[in-house]
């Protein structure tokens, strides 16, 4: 058989030749696959860009081995069944049997993989035949072994059916599990800030927000959309049956050797649900100053503004451009045993260690302007607010500013210097700001000759 790097060529090819796949489509399932040191076919399927029925057939031809689309003509196997347990065959989506000819074989859904073939050639002390089949012909062909350990009490026919039925029913809920944490395996590789899971009149729309910008992804379109979004849902722990009311959740995973949560919300739309999921990446807290994309003179004026004792530091910039981030980096520059910082947000999107964090919760009255108010009593030296978004907050922000308290926002504007006029605008005094106002941030992510750039634009003179 061909090694995996000729395997990979002679598929990549078939699927191009016979117009199966775009070469665009298969160059994304090559990086993938060499990124992730996975085979193009899993790569392939992981993406949802192709079918296991329509691959392993260009995948059984490319290792010249026969493929069948069906379970009917076989049988199990069941001295080499017992040989290697049904244990291990389920594990690696194999099964043992004999075909219309009588000759015993080995189905595989995974043919490429190389080291199950030499594992298996080394339990059964031969060189066993392979043929390739899908997942769900495996699974239902080991499904009749467990029927035939039923007792005679029950009737064979209604438990062969119902096992089958239940074979059917994880194949078709494992696409959309495989599928959706593919969704979001990606979008953490490629450094997403949001996933957005939208129904549409034709369908399920996916596109992730990377700097800034929204991006289509691909859909398997053999997958029902419903059970995309609730599966989306039950990650969530949010209420799956419930869609006529906005809904929030949270969801943590393990990505990349660290945990990474994603912050969900969903509204109803005209089509079924509109999801999205925040991601909350720990990897952007570790980034330093200079990793940021700030010019050295921009960054020493952040430092030297954030550093002073009292005043009111503001981040500006569009949906996506990383403000966040830039808050986040300058907490963890001040968070020193020598200083109490206290946070208010609407959600807590990181948790920080040794840094006093409280999230807003509105229903309850708990808003930002009520745990400003309390955050004055514990006497902090730095105050990080979420959002500067009413005039009740922008006062109590400017007040903190005025009796010695460091505090750090952000606030909705077209550039740095229309901070004063949005101030104003909410209700503050406009010599009171420009009292407090120690430093304006503008922040951008634009698209340049080598990629993406953040540009940036720091204003002190108000």
């Amino acid at each position: 058989m061909p090694s995996n790097f000729n395997l990979n060529d002679t598929l990549a090819n078939r699927l191009k030749v016979k117009n199966i796949l775009s070469e665009m489509e298969v160059e994304r399932g090559r990086s993938m696959a060499e990124n992730g040191g996975i085979s193009l076919d899993r790569a392939l399927l992981r993406l949802g860009l192709l079918e296991e029925r329509l691959l392993l057939p260009e995948l059984a031809g490319a290792l010249n081995l026969p493929f069948s689309l069906s379970e009917d003509g076989f049988e199990l196997d069941e001295a080499i069944l017992e040989e290697l347990t049904p244990e291990y065959c389920n594990g690696n989506v194999l099964a043992p049997v004999y075909d219309g000819r009588g000759v015993s074989r080995i189905l595989l859904s995974d043919p490429a993989n190389a080291g199950l073939r030499s594992e298996l050639a080394f339990h059964l002390e031969n060189r066993p035949e392979f043929a390739v089949a899908p997942t769900r012909v495996i699974r239902l062909l080991l499904s009749s072994a467990e029927v035939a350990d039923k007792t005679e009490i029950e009737t064979p026919d209604e438990v062969r059916q119902a096992d089958r039925e239940r074979v059917r029913q994880e194949e078709a809920d494992g696409p959309v599990i495989r599928f959706v944490s593919e969704v979001f395996n990606e979008a953490v590789a490629l450094g997403a800030s949001d996933i957005h899971f939208e129904s549409q009149e034709d369908g399920l729309r996916i596109r992730f927000r990377i700097h800034g910008l929204l991006r289509a992804q691909s859909v398997n379109r053999s997958l029902n959309p419903g059970s995309i979004l609730a599966r989306v849902k039950v990650m969530a722990a949010m209420n799956v049956s419930e869609r006529r009311l906005p809904q929030d959740g949270r969801i943590t995973a393990n990505m990349a050797g660290r945990k990474v949560d994603f912050r969900v919300s969903s509204v109803p739309t005209s089509f079924g649900e509109s999801i999205v999921c925040r991601v909350l990446d720990p990897k952007a807290l570790r980034m330093g100053w200079d990793q940021l994309g700030f010019s050295a003179e921009i960054t020493s004026h952040i430092i030297r503004v954030i550093e002073q004792p009292s005043g009111l530091f503001l981040v500006t910039g569009p949906t996506g451009s990383g403000k966040t981030t830039t808050l986040y980096t300058a907490l963890s520059h001040l968070n020193t045993d020598d200083r109490k910082i206290l946070t208010v947000e609407d959600p807590v999107e990181y948790n920080l260690s040794g840094i006093e964090q409280v999230q807003v919760h509105e229903e309850i009255g708990m808003t930002f302007a009520k745990a400003l108010r309390s955050f004055l009593r514990q006497d902090p030296n730095v105050i990080m607010i979420g959002e500067i978004r009413d005039q009740e907050t922008a006062e109590i922000a400017c007040r903190a500013a005025l009796v010695g308290r460091m505090v750090l926002s952000t606030l909705h504007t077209n550039s740095p210097q229309g901070a004063v006029t949005r101030l104003v605008d909410l209700g503050v005094p406009e010599y009171i700001v420009r009292d407090v106002l120690r430093g304006v941030l503008g922040q951008r992510l634009e698209v340049s000759s080598s990629g993406w750039a953040l540009r940036a634009e720091f204003c002190s003179s108000f």
